[in-house]
Formats: structure tokens, sequence, C-alpha cells
């Protein structure tokens, strides 16, 4: 499956999200995926437990974040969410910060297969223009509808 499309079918995107704080943002982002049920409470304040204690580990990139933790922290099954922020978040990453967009991630086993996802991330995340064009939309119906057309 591809991740555009994933995320497509398992209404796991949600844009132009206000929060205070990073660990709110986590939060908020995590419902994506206690939603679909591949994970529990815990994975998500696993996450932020995990921030708190290694720091910002899953920034990837300017403006990009990854959360993510450990499988046995509460993880069910294999999922992916994509929120954006508005405005923008801090989360003690002097070289990428603010954070705008966060792709989350949980796998039920550190053995999964979910390489070609992650490699099809790497690409979005490497691609100017897409991450240009999903900044630009302020609304979940907006980012929808952009993903319909490059899923094509």
């Amino acid at each position: 499956m591809e991740f555009i499309e994933y995320l497509l079918d398992n209404k796991a995107i949600e844009a132009g999200i206000s929060v205070k704080d990073w660990k709110e943002a986590i939060r908020e982002g995590g419902k994506l995926l206690l939603k679909q049920e591949v994970c529990n409470s815990n994975y998500i304040e696993s996450i932020i437990k995990s921030c708190e204690e290694n720091g910002p580990y899953f920034v990837i990139g300017e403006g990009i974040a990854m959360p993510h933790t450990r499988p046995e922290k509460g993880a069910l099954g294999n999922g992916f969410a994509l929120v954006t922020l508005n405005p923008p978040v801090f989360f003690d990453d002097p070289d990428n910060d603010p954070i705008d967009i966060l792709i989350f991630m949980a796998a039920k086993n550190s053995s999964e297969h979910v390489e070609d996802l992650m490699c099809q991330i790497g690409d979005f995340c490497d691609d100017e223009d897409k991450l240009n064009s999903l900044r630009s939309l302020k609304t979940t119906e907006d980012v929808v509808a952009y993903f319909k057309t490059i899923k094509q």
C-alpha cells in the first residue's frame, strides 16, 4: 500500500491544528493512531516521555517530525497519521524548529515490514514542492483533496 493511500483510506489526516506546545501536538496527533486502534494511550505518552529523556530524536528535517517509540510501549499494529500545525511549535531542535508537519508511526514490532512505506515517507519529505504545497493548505479537506491529486 502507498503511504498517501494509507492516510486517505484510514482518515489519518488532520490539518491546521493549533496547539500550545509539542506535548499537545503529540497527544493531538496520537488521537489519529488511537482511532485506528494501532496503539494504546501508553504509546502516545511514551513518545512524550522518550522525548523528554532523549531529546527530539524523531525530528527528521526542517519543520518535520516523525513521532514514534518502541513497539513494546503500546503499539498494537502498524499505522501512520499525518498532522499539520498552525502555528508551528518548537521541539527544542535548534536546527529544525519550528515543526509544522508531524508524521506519526506505530509498528507492532521492530522487525515488521514497513520499509516500503518508510521509503515513501522519506521521498515525500525530500520533495520540497510537495512539502510547500502541504504547508500552504489550511484544512483537512484541502489536504485530502491535494493528496488525491498526487496519488493518481
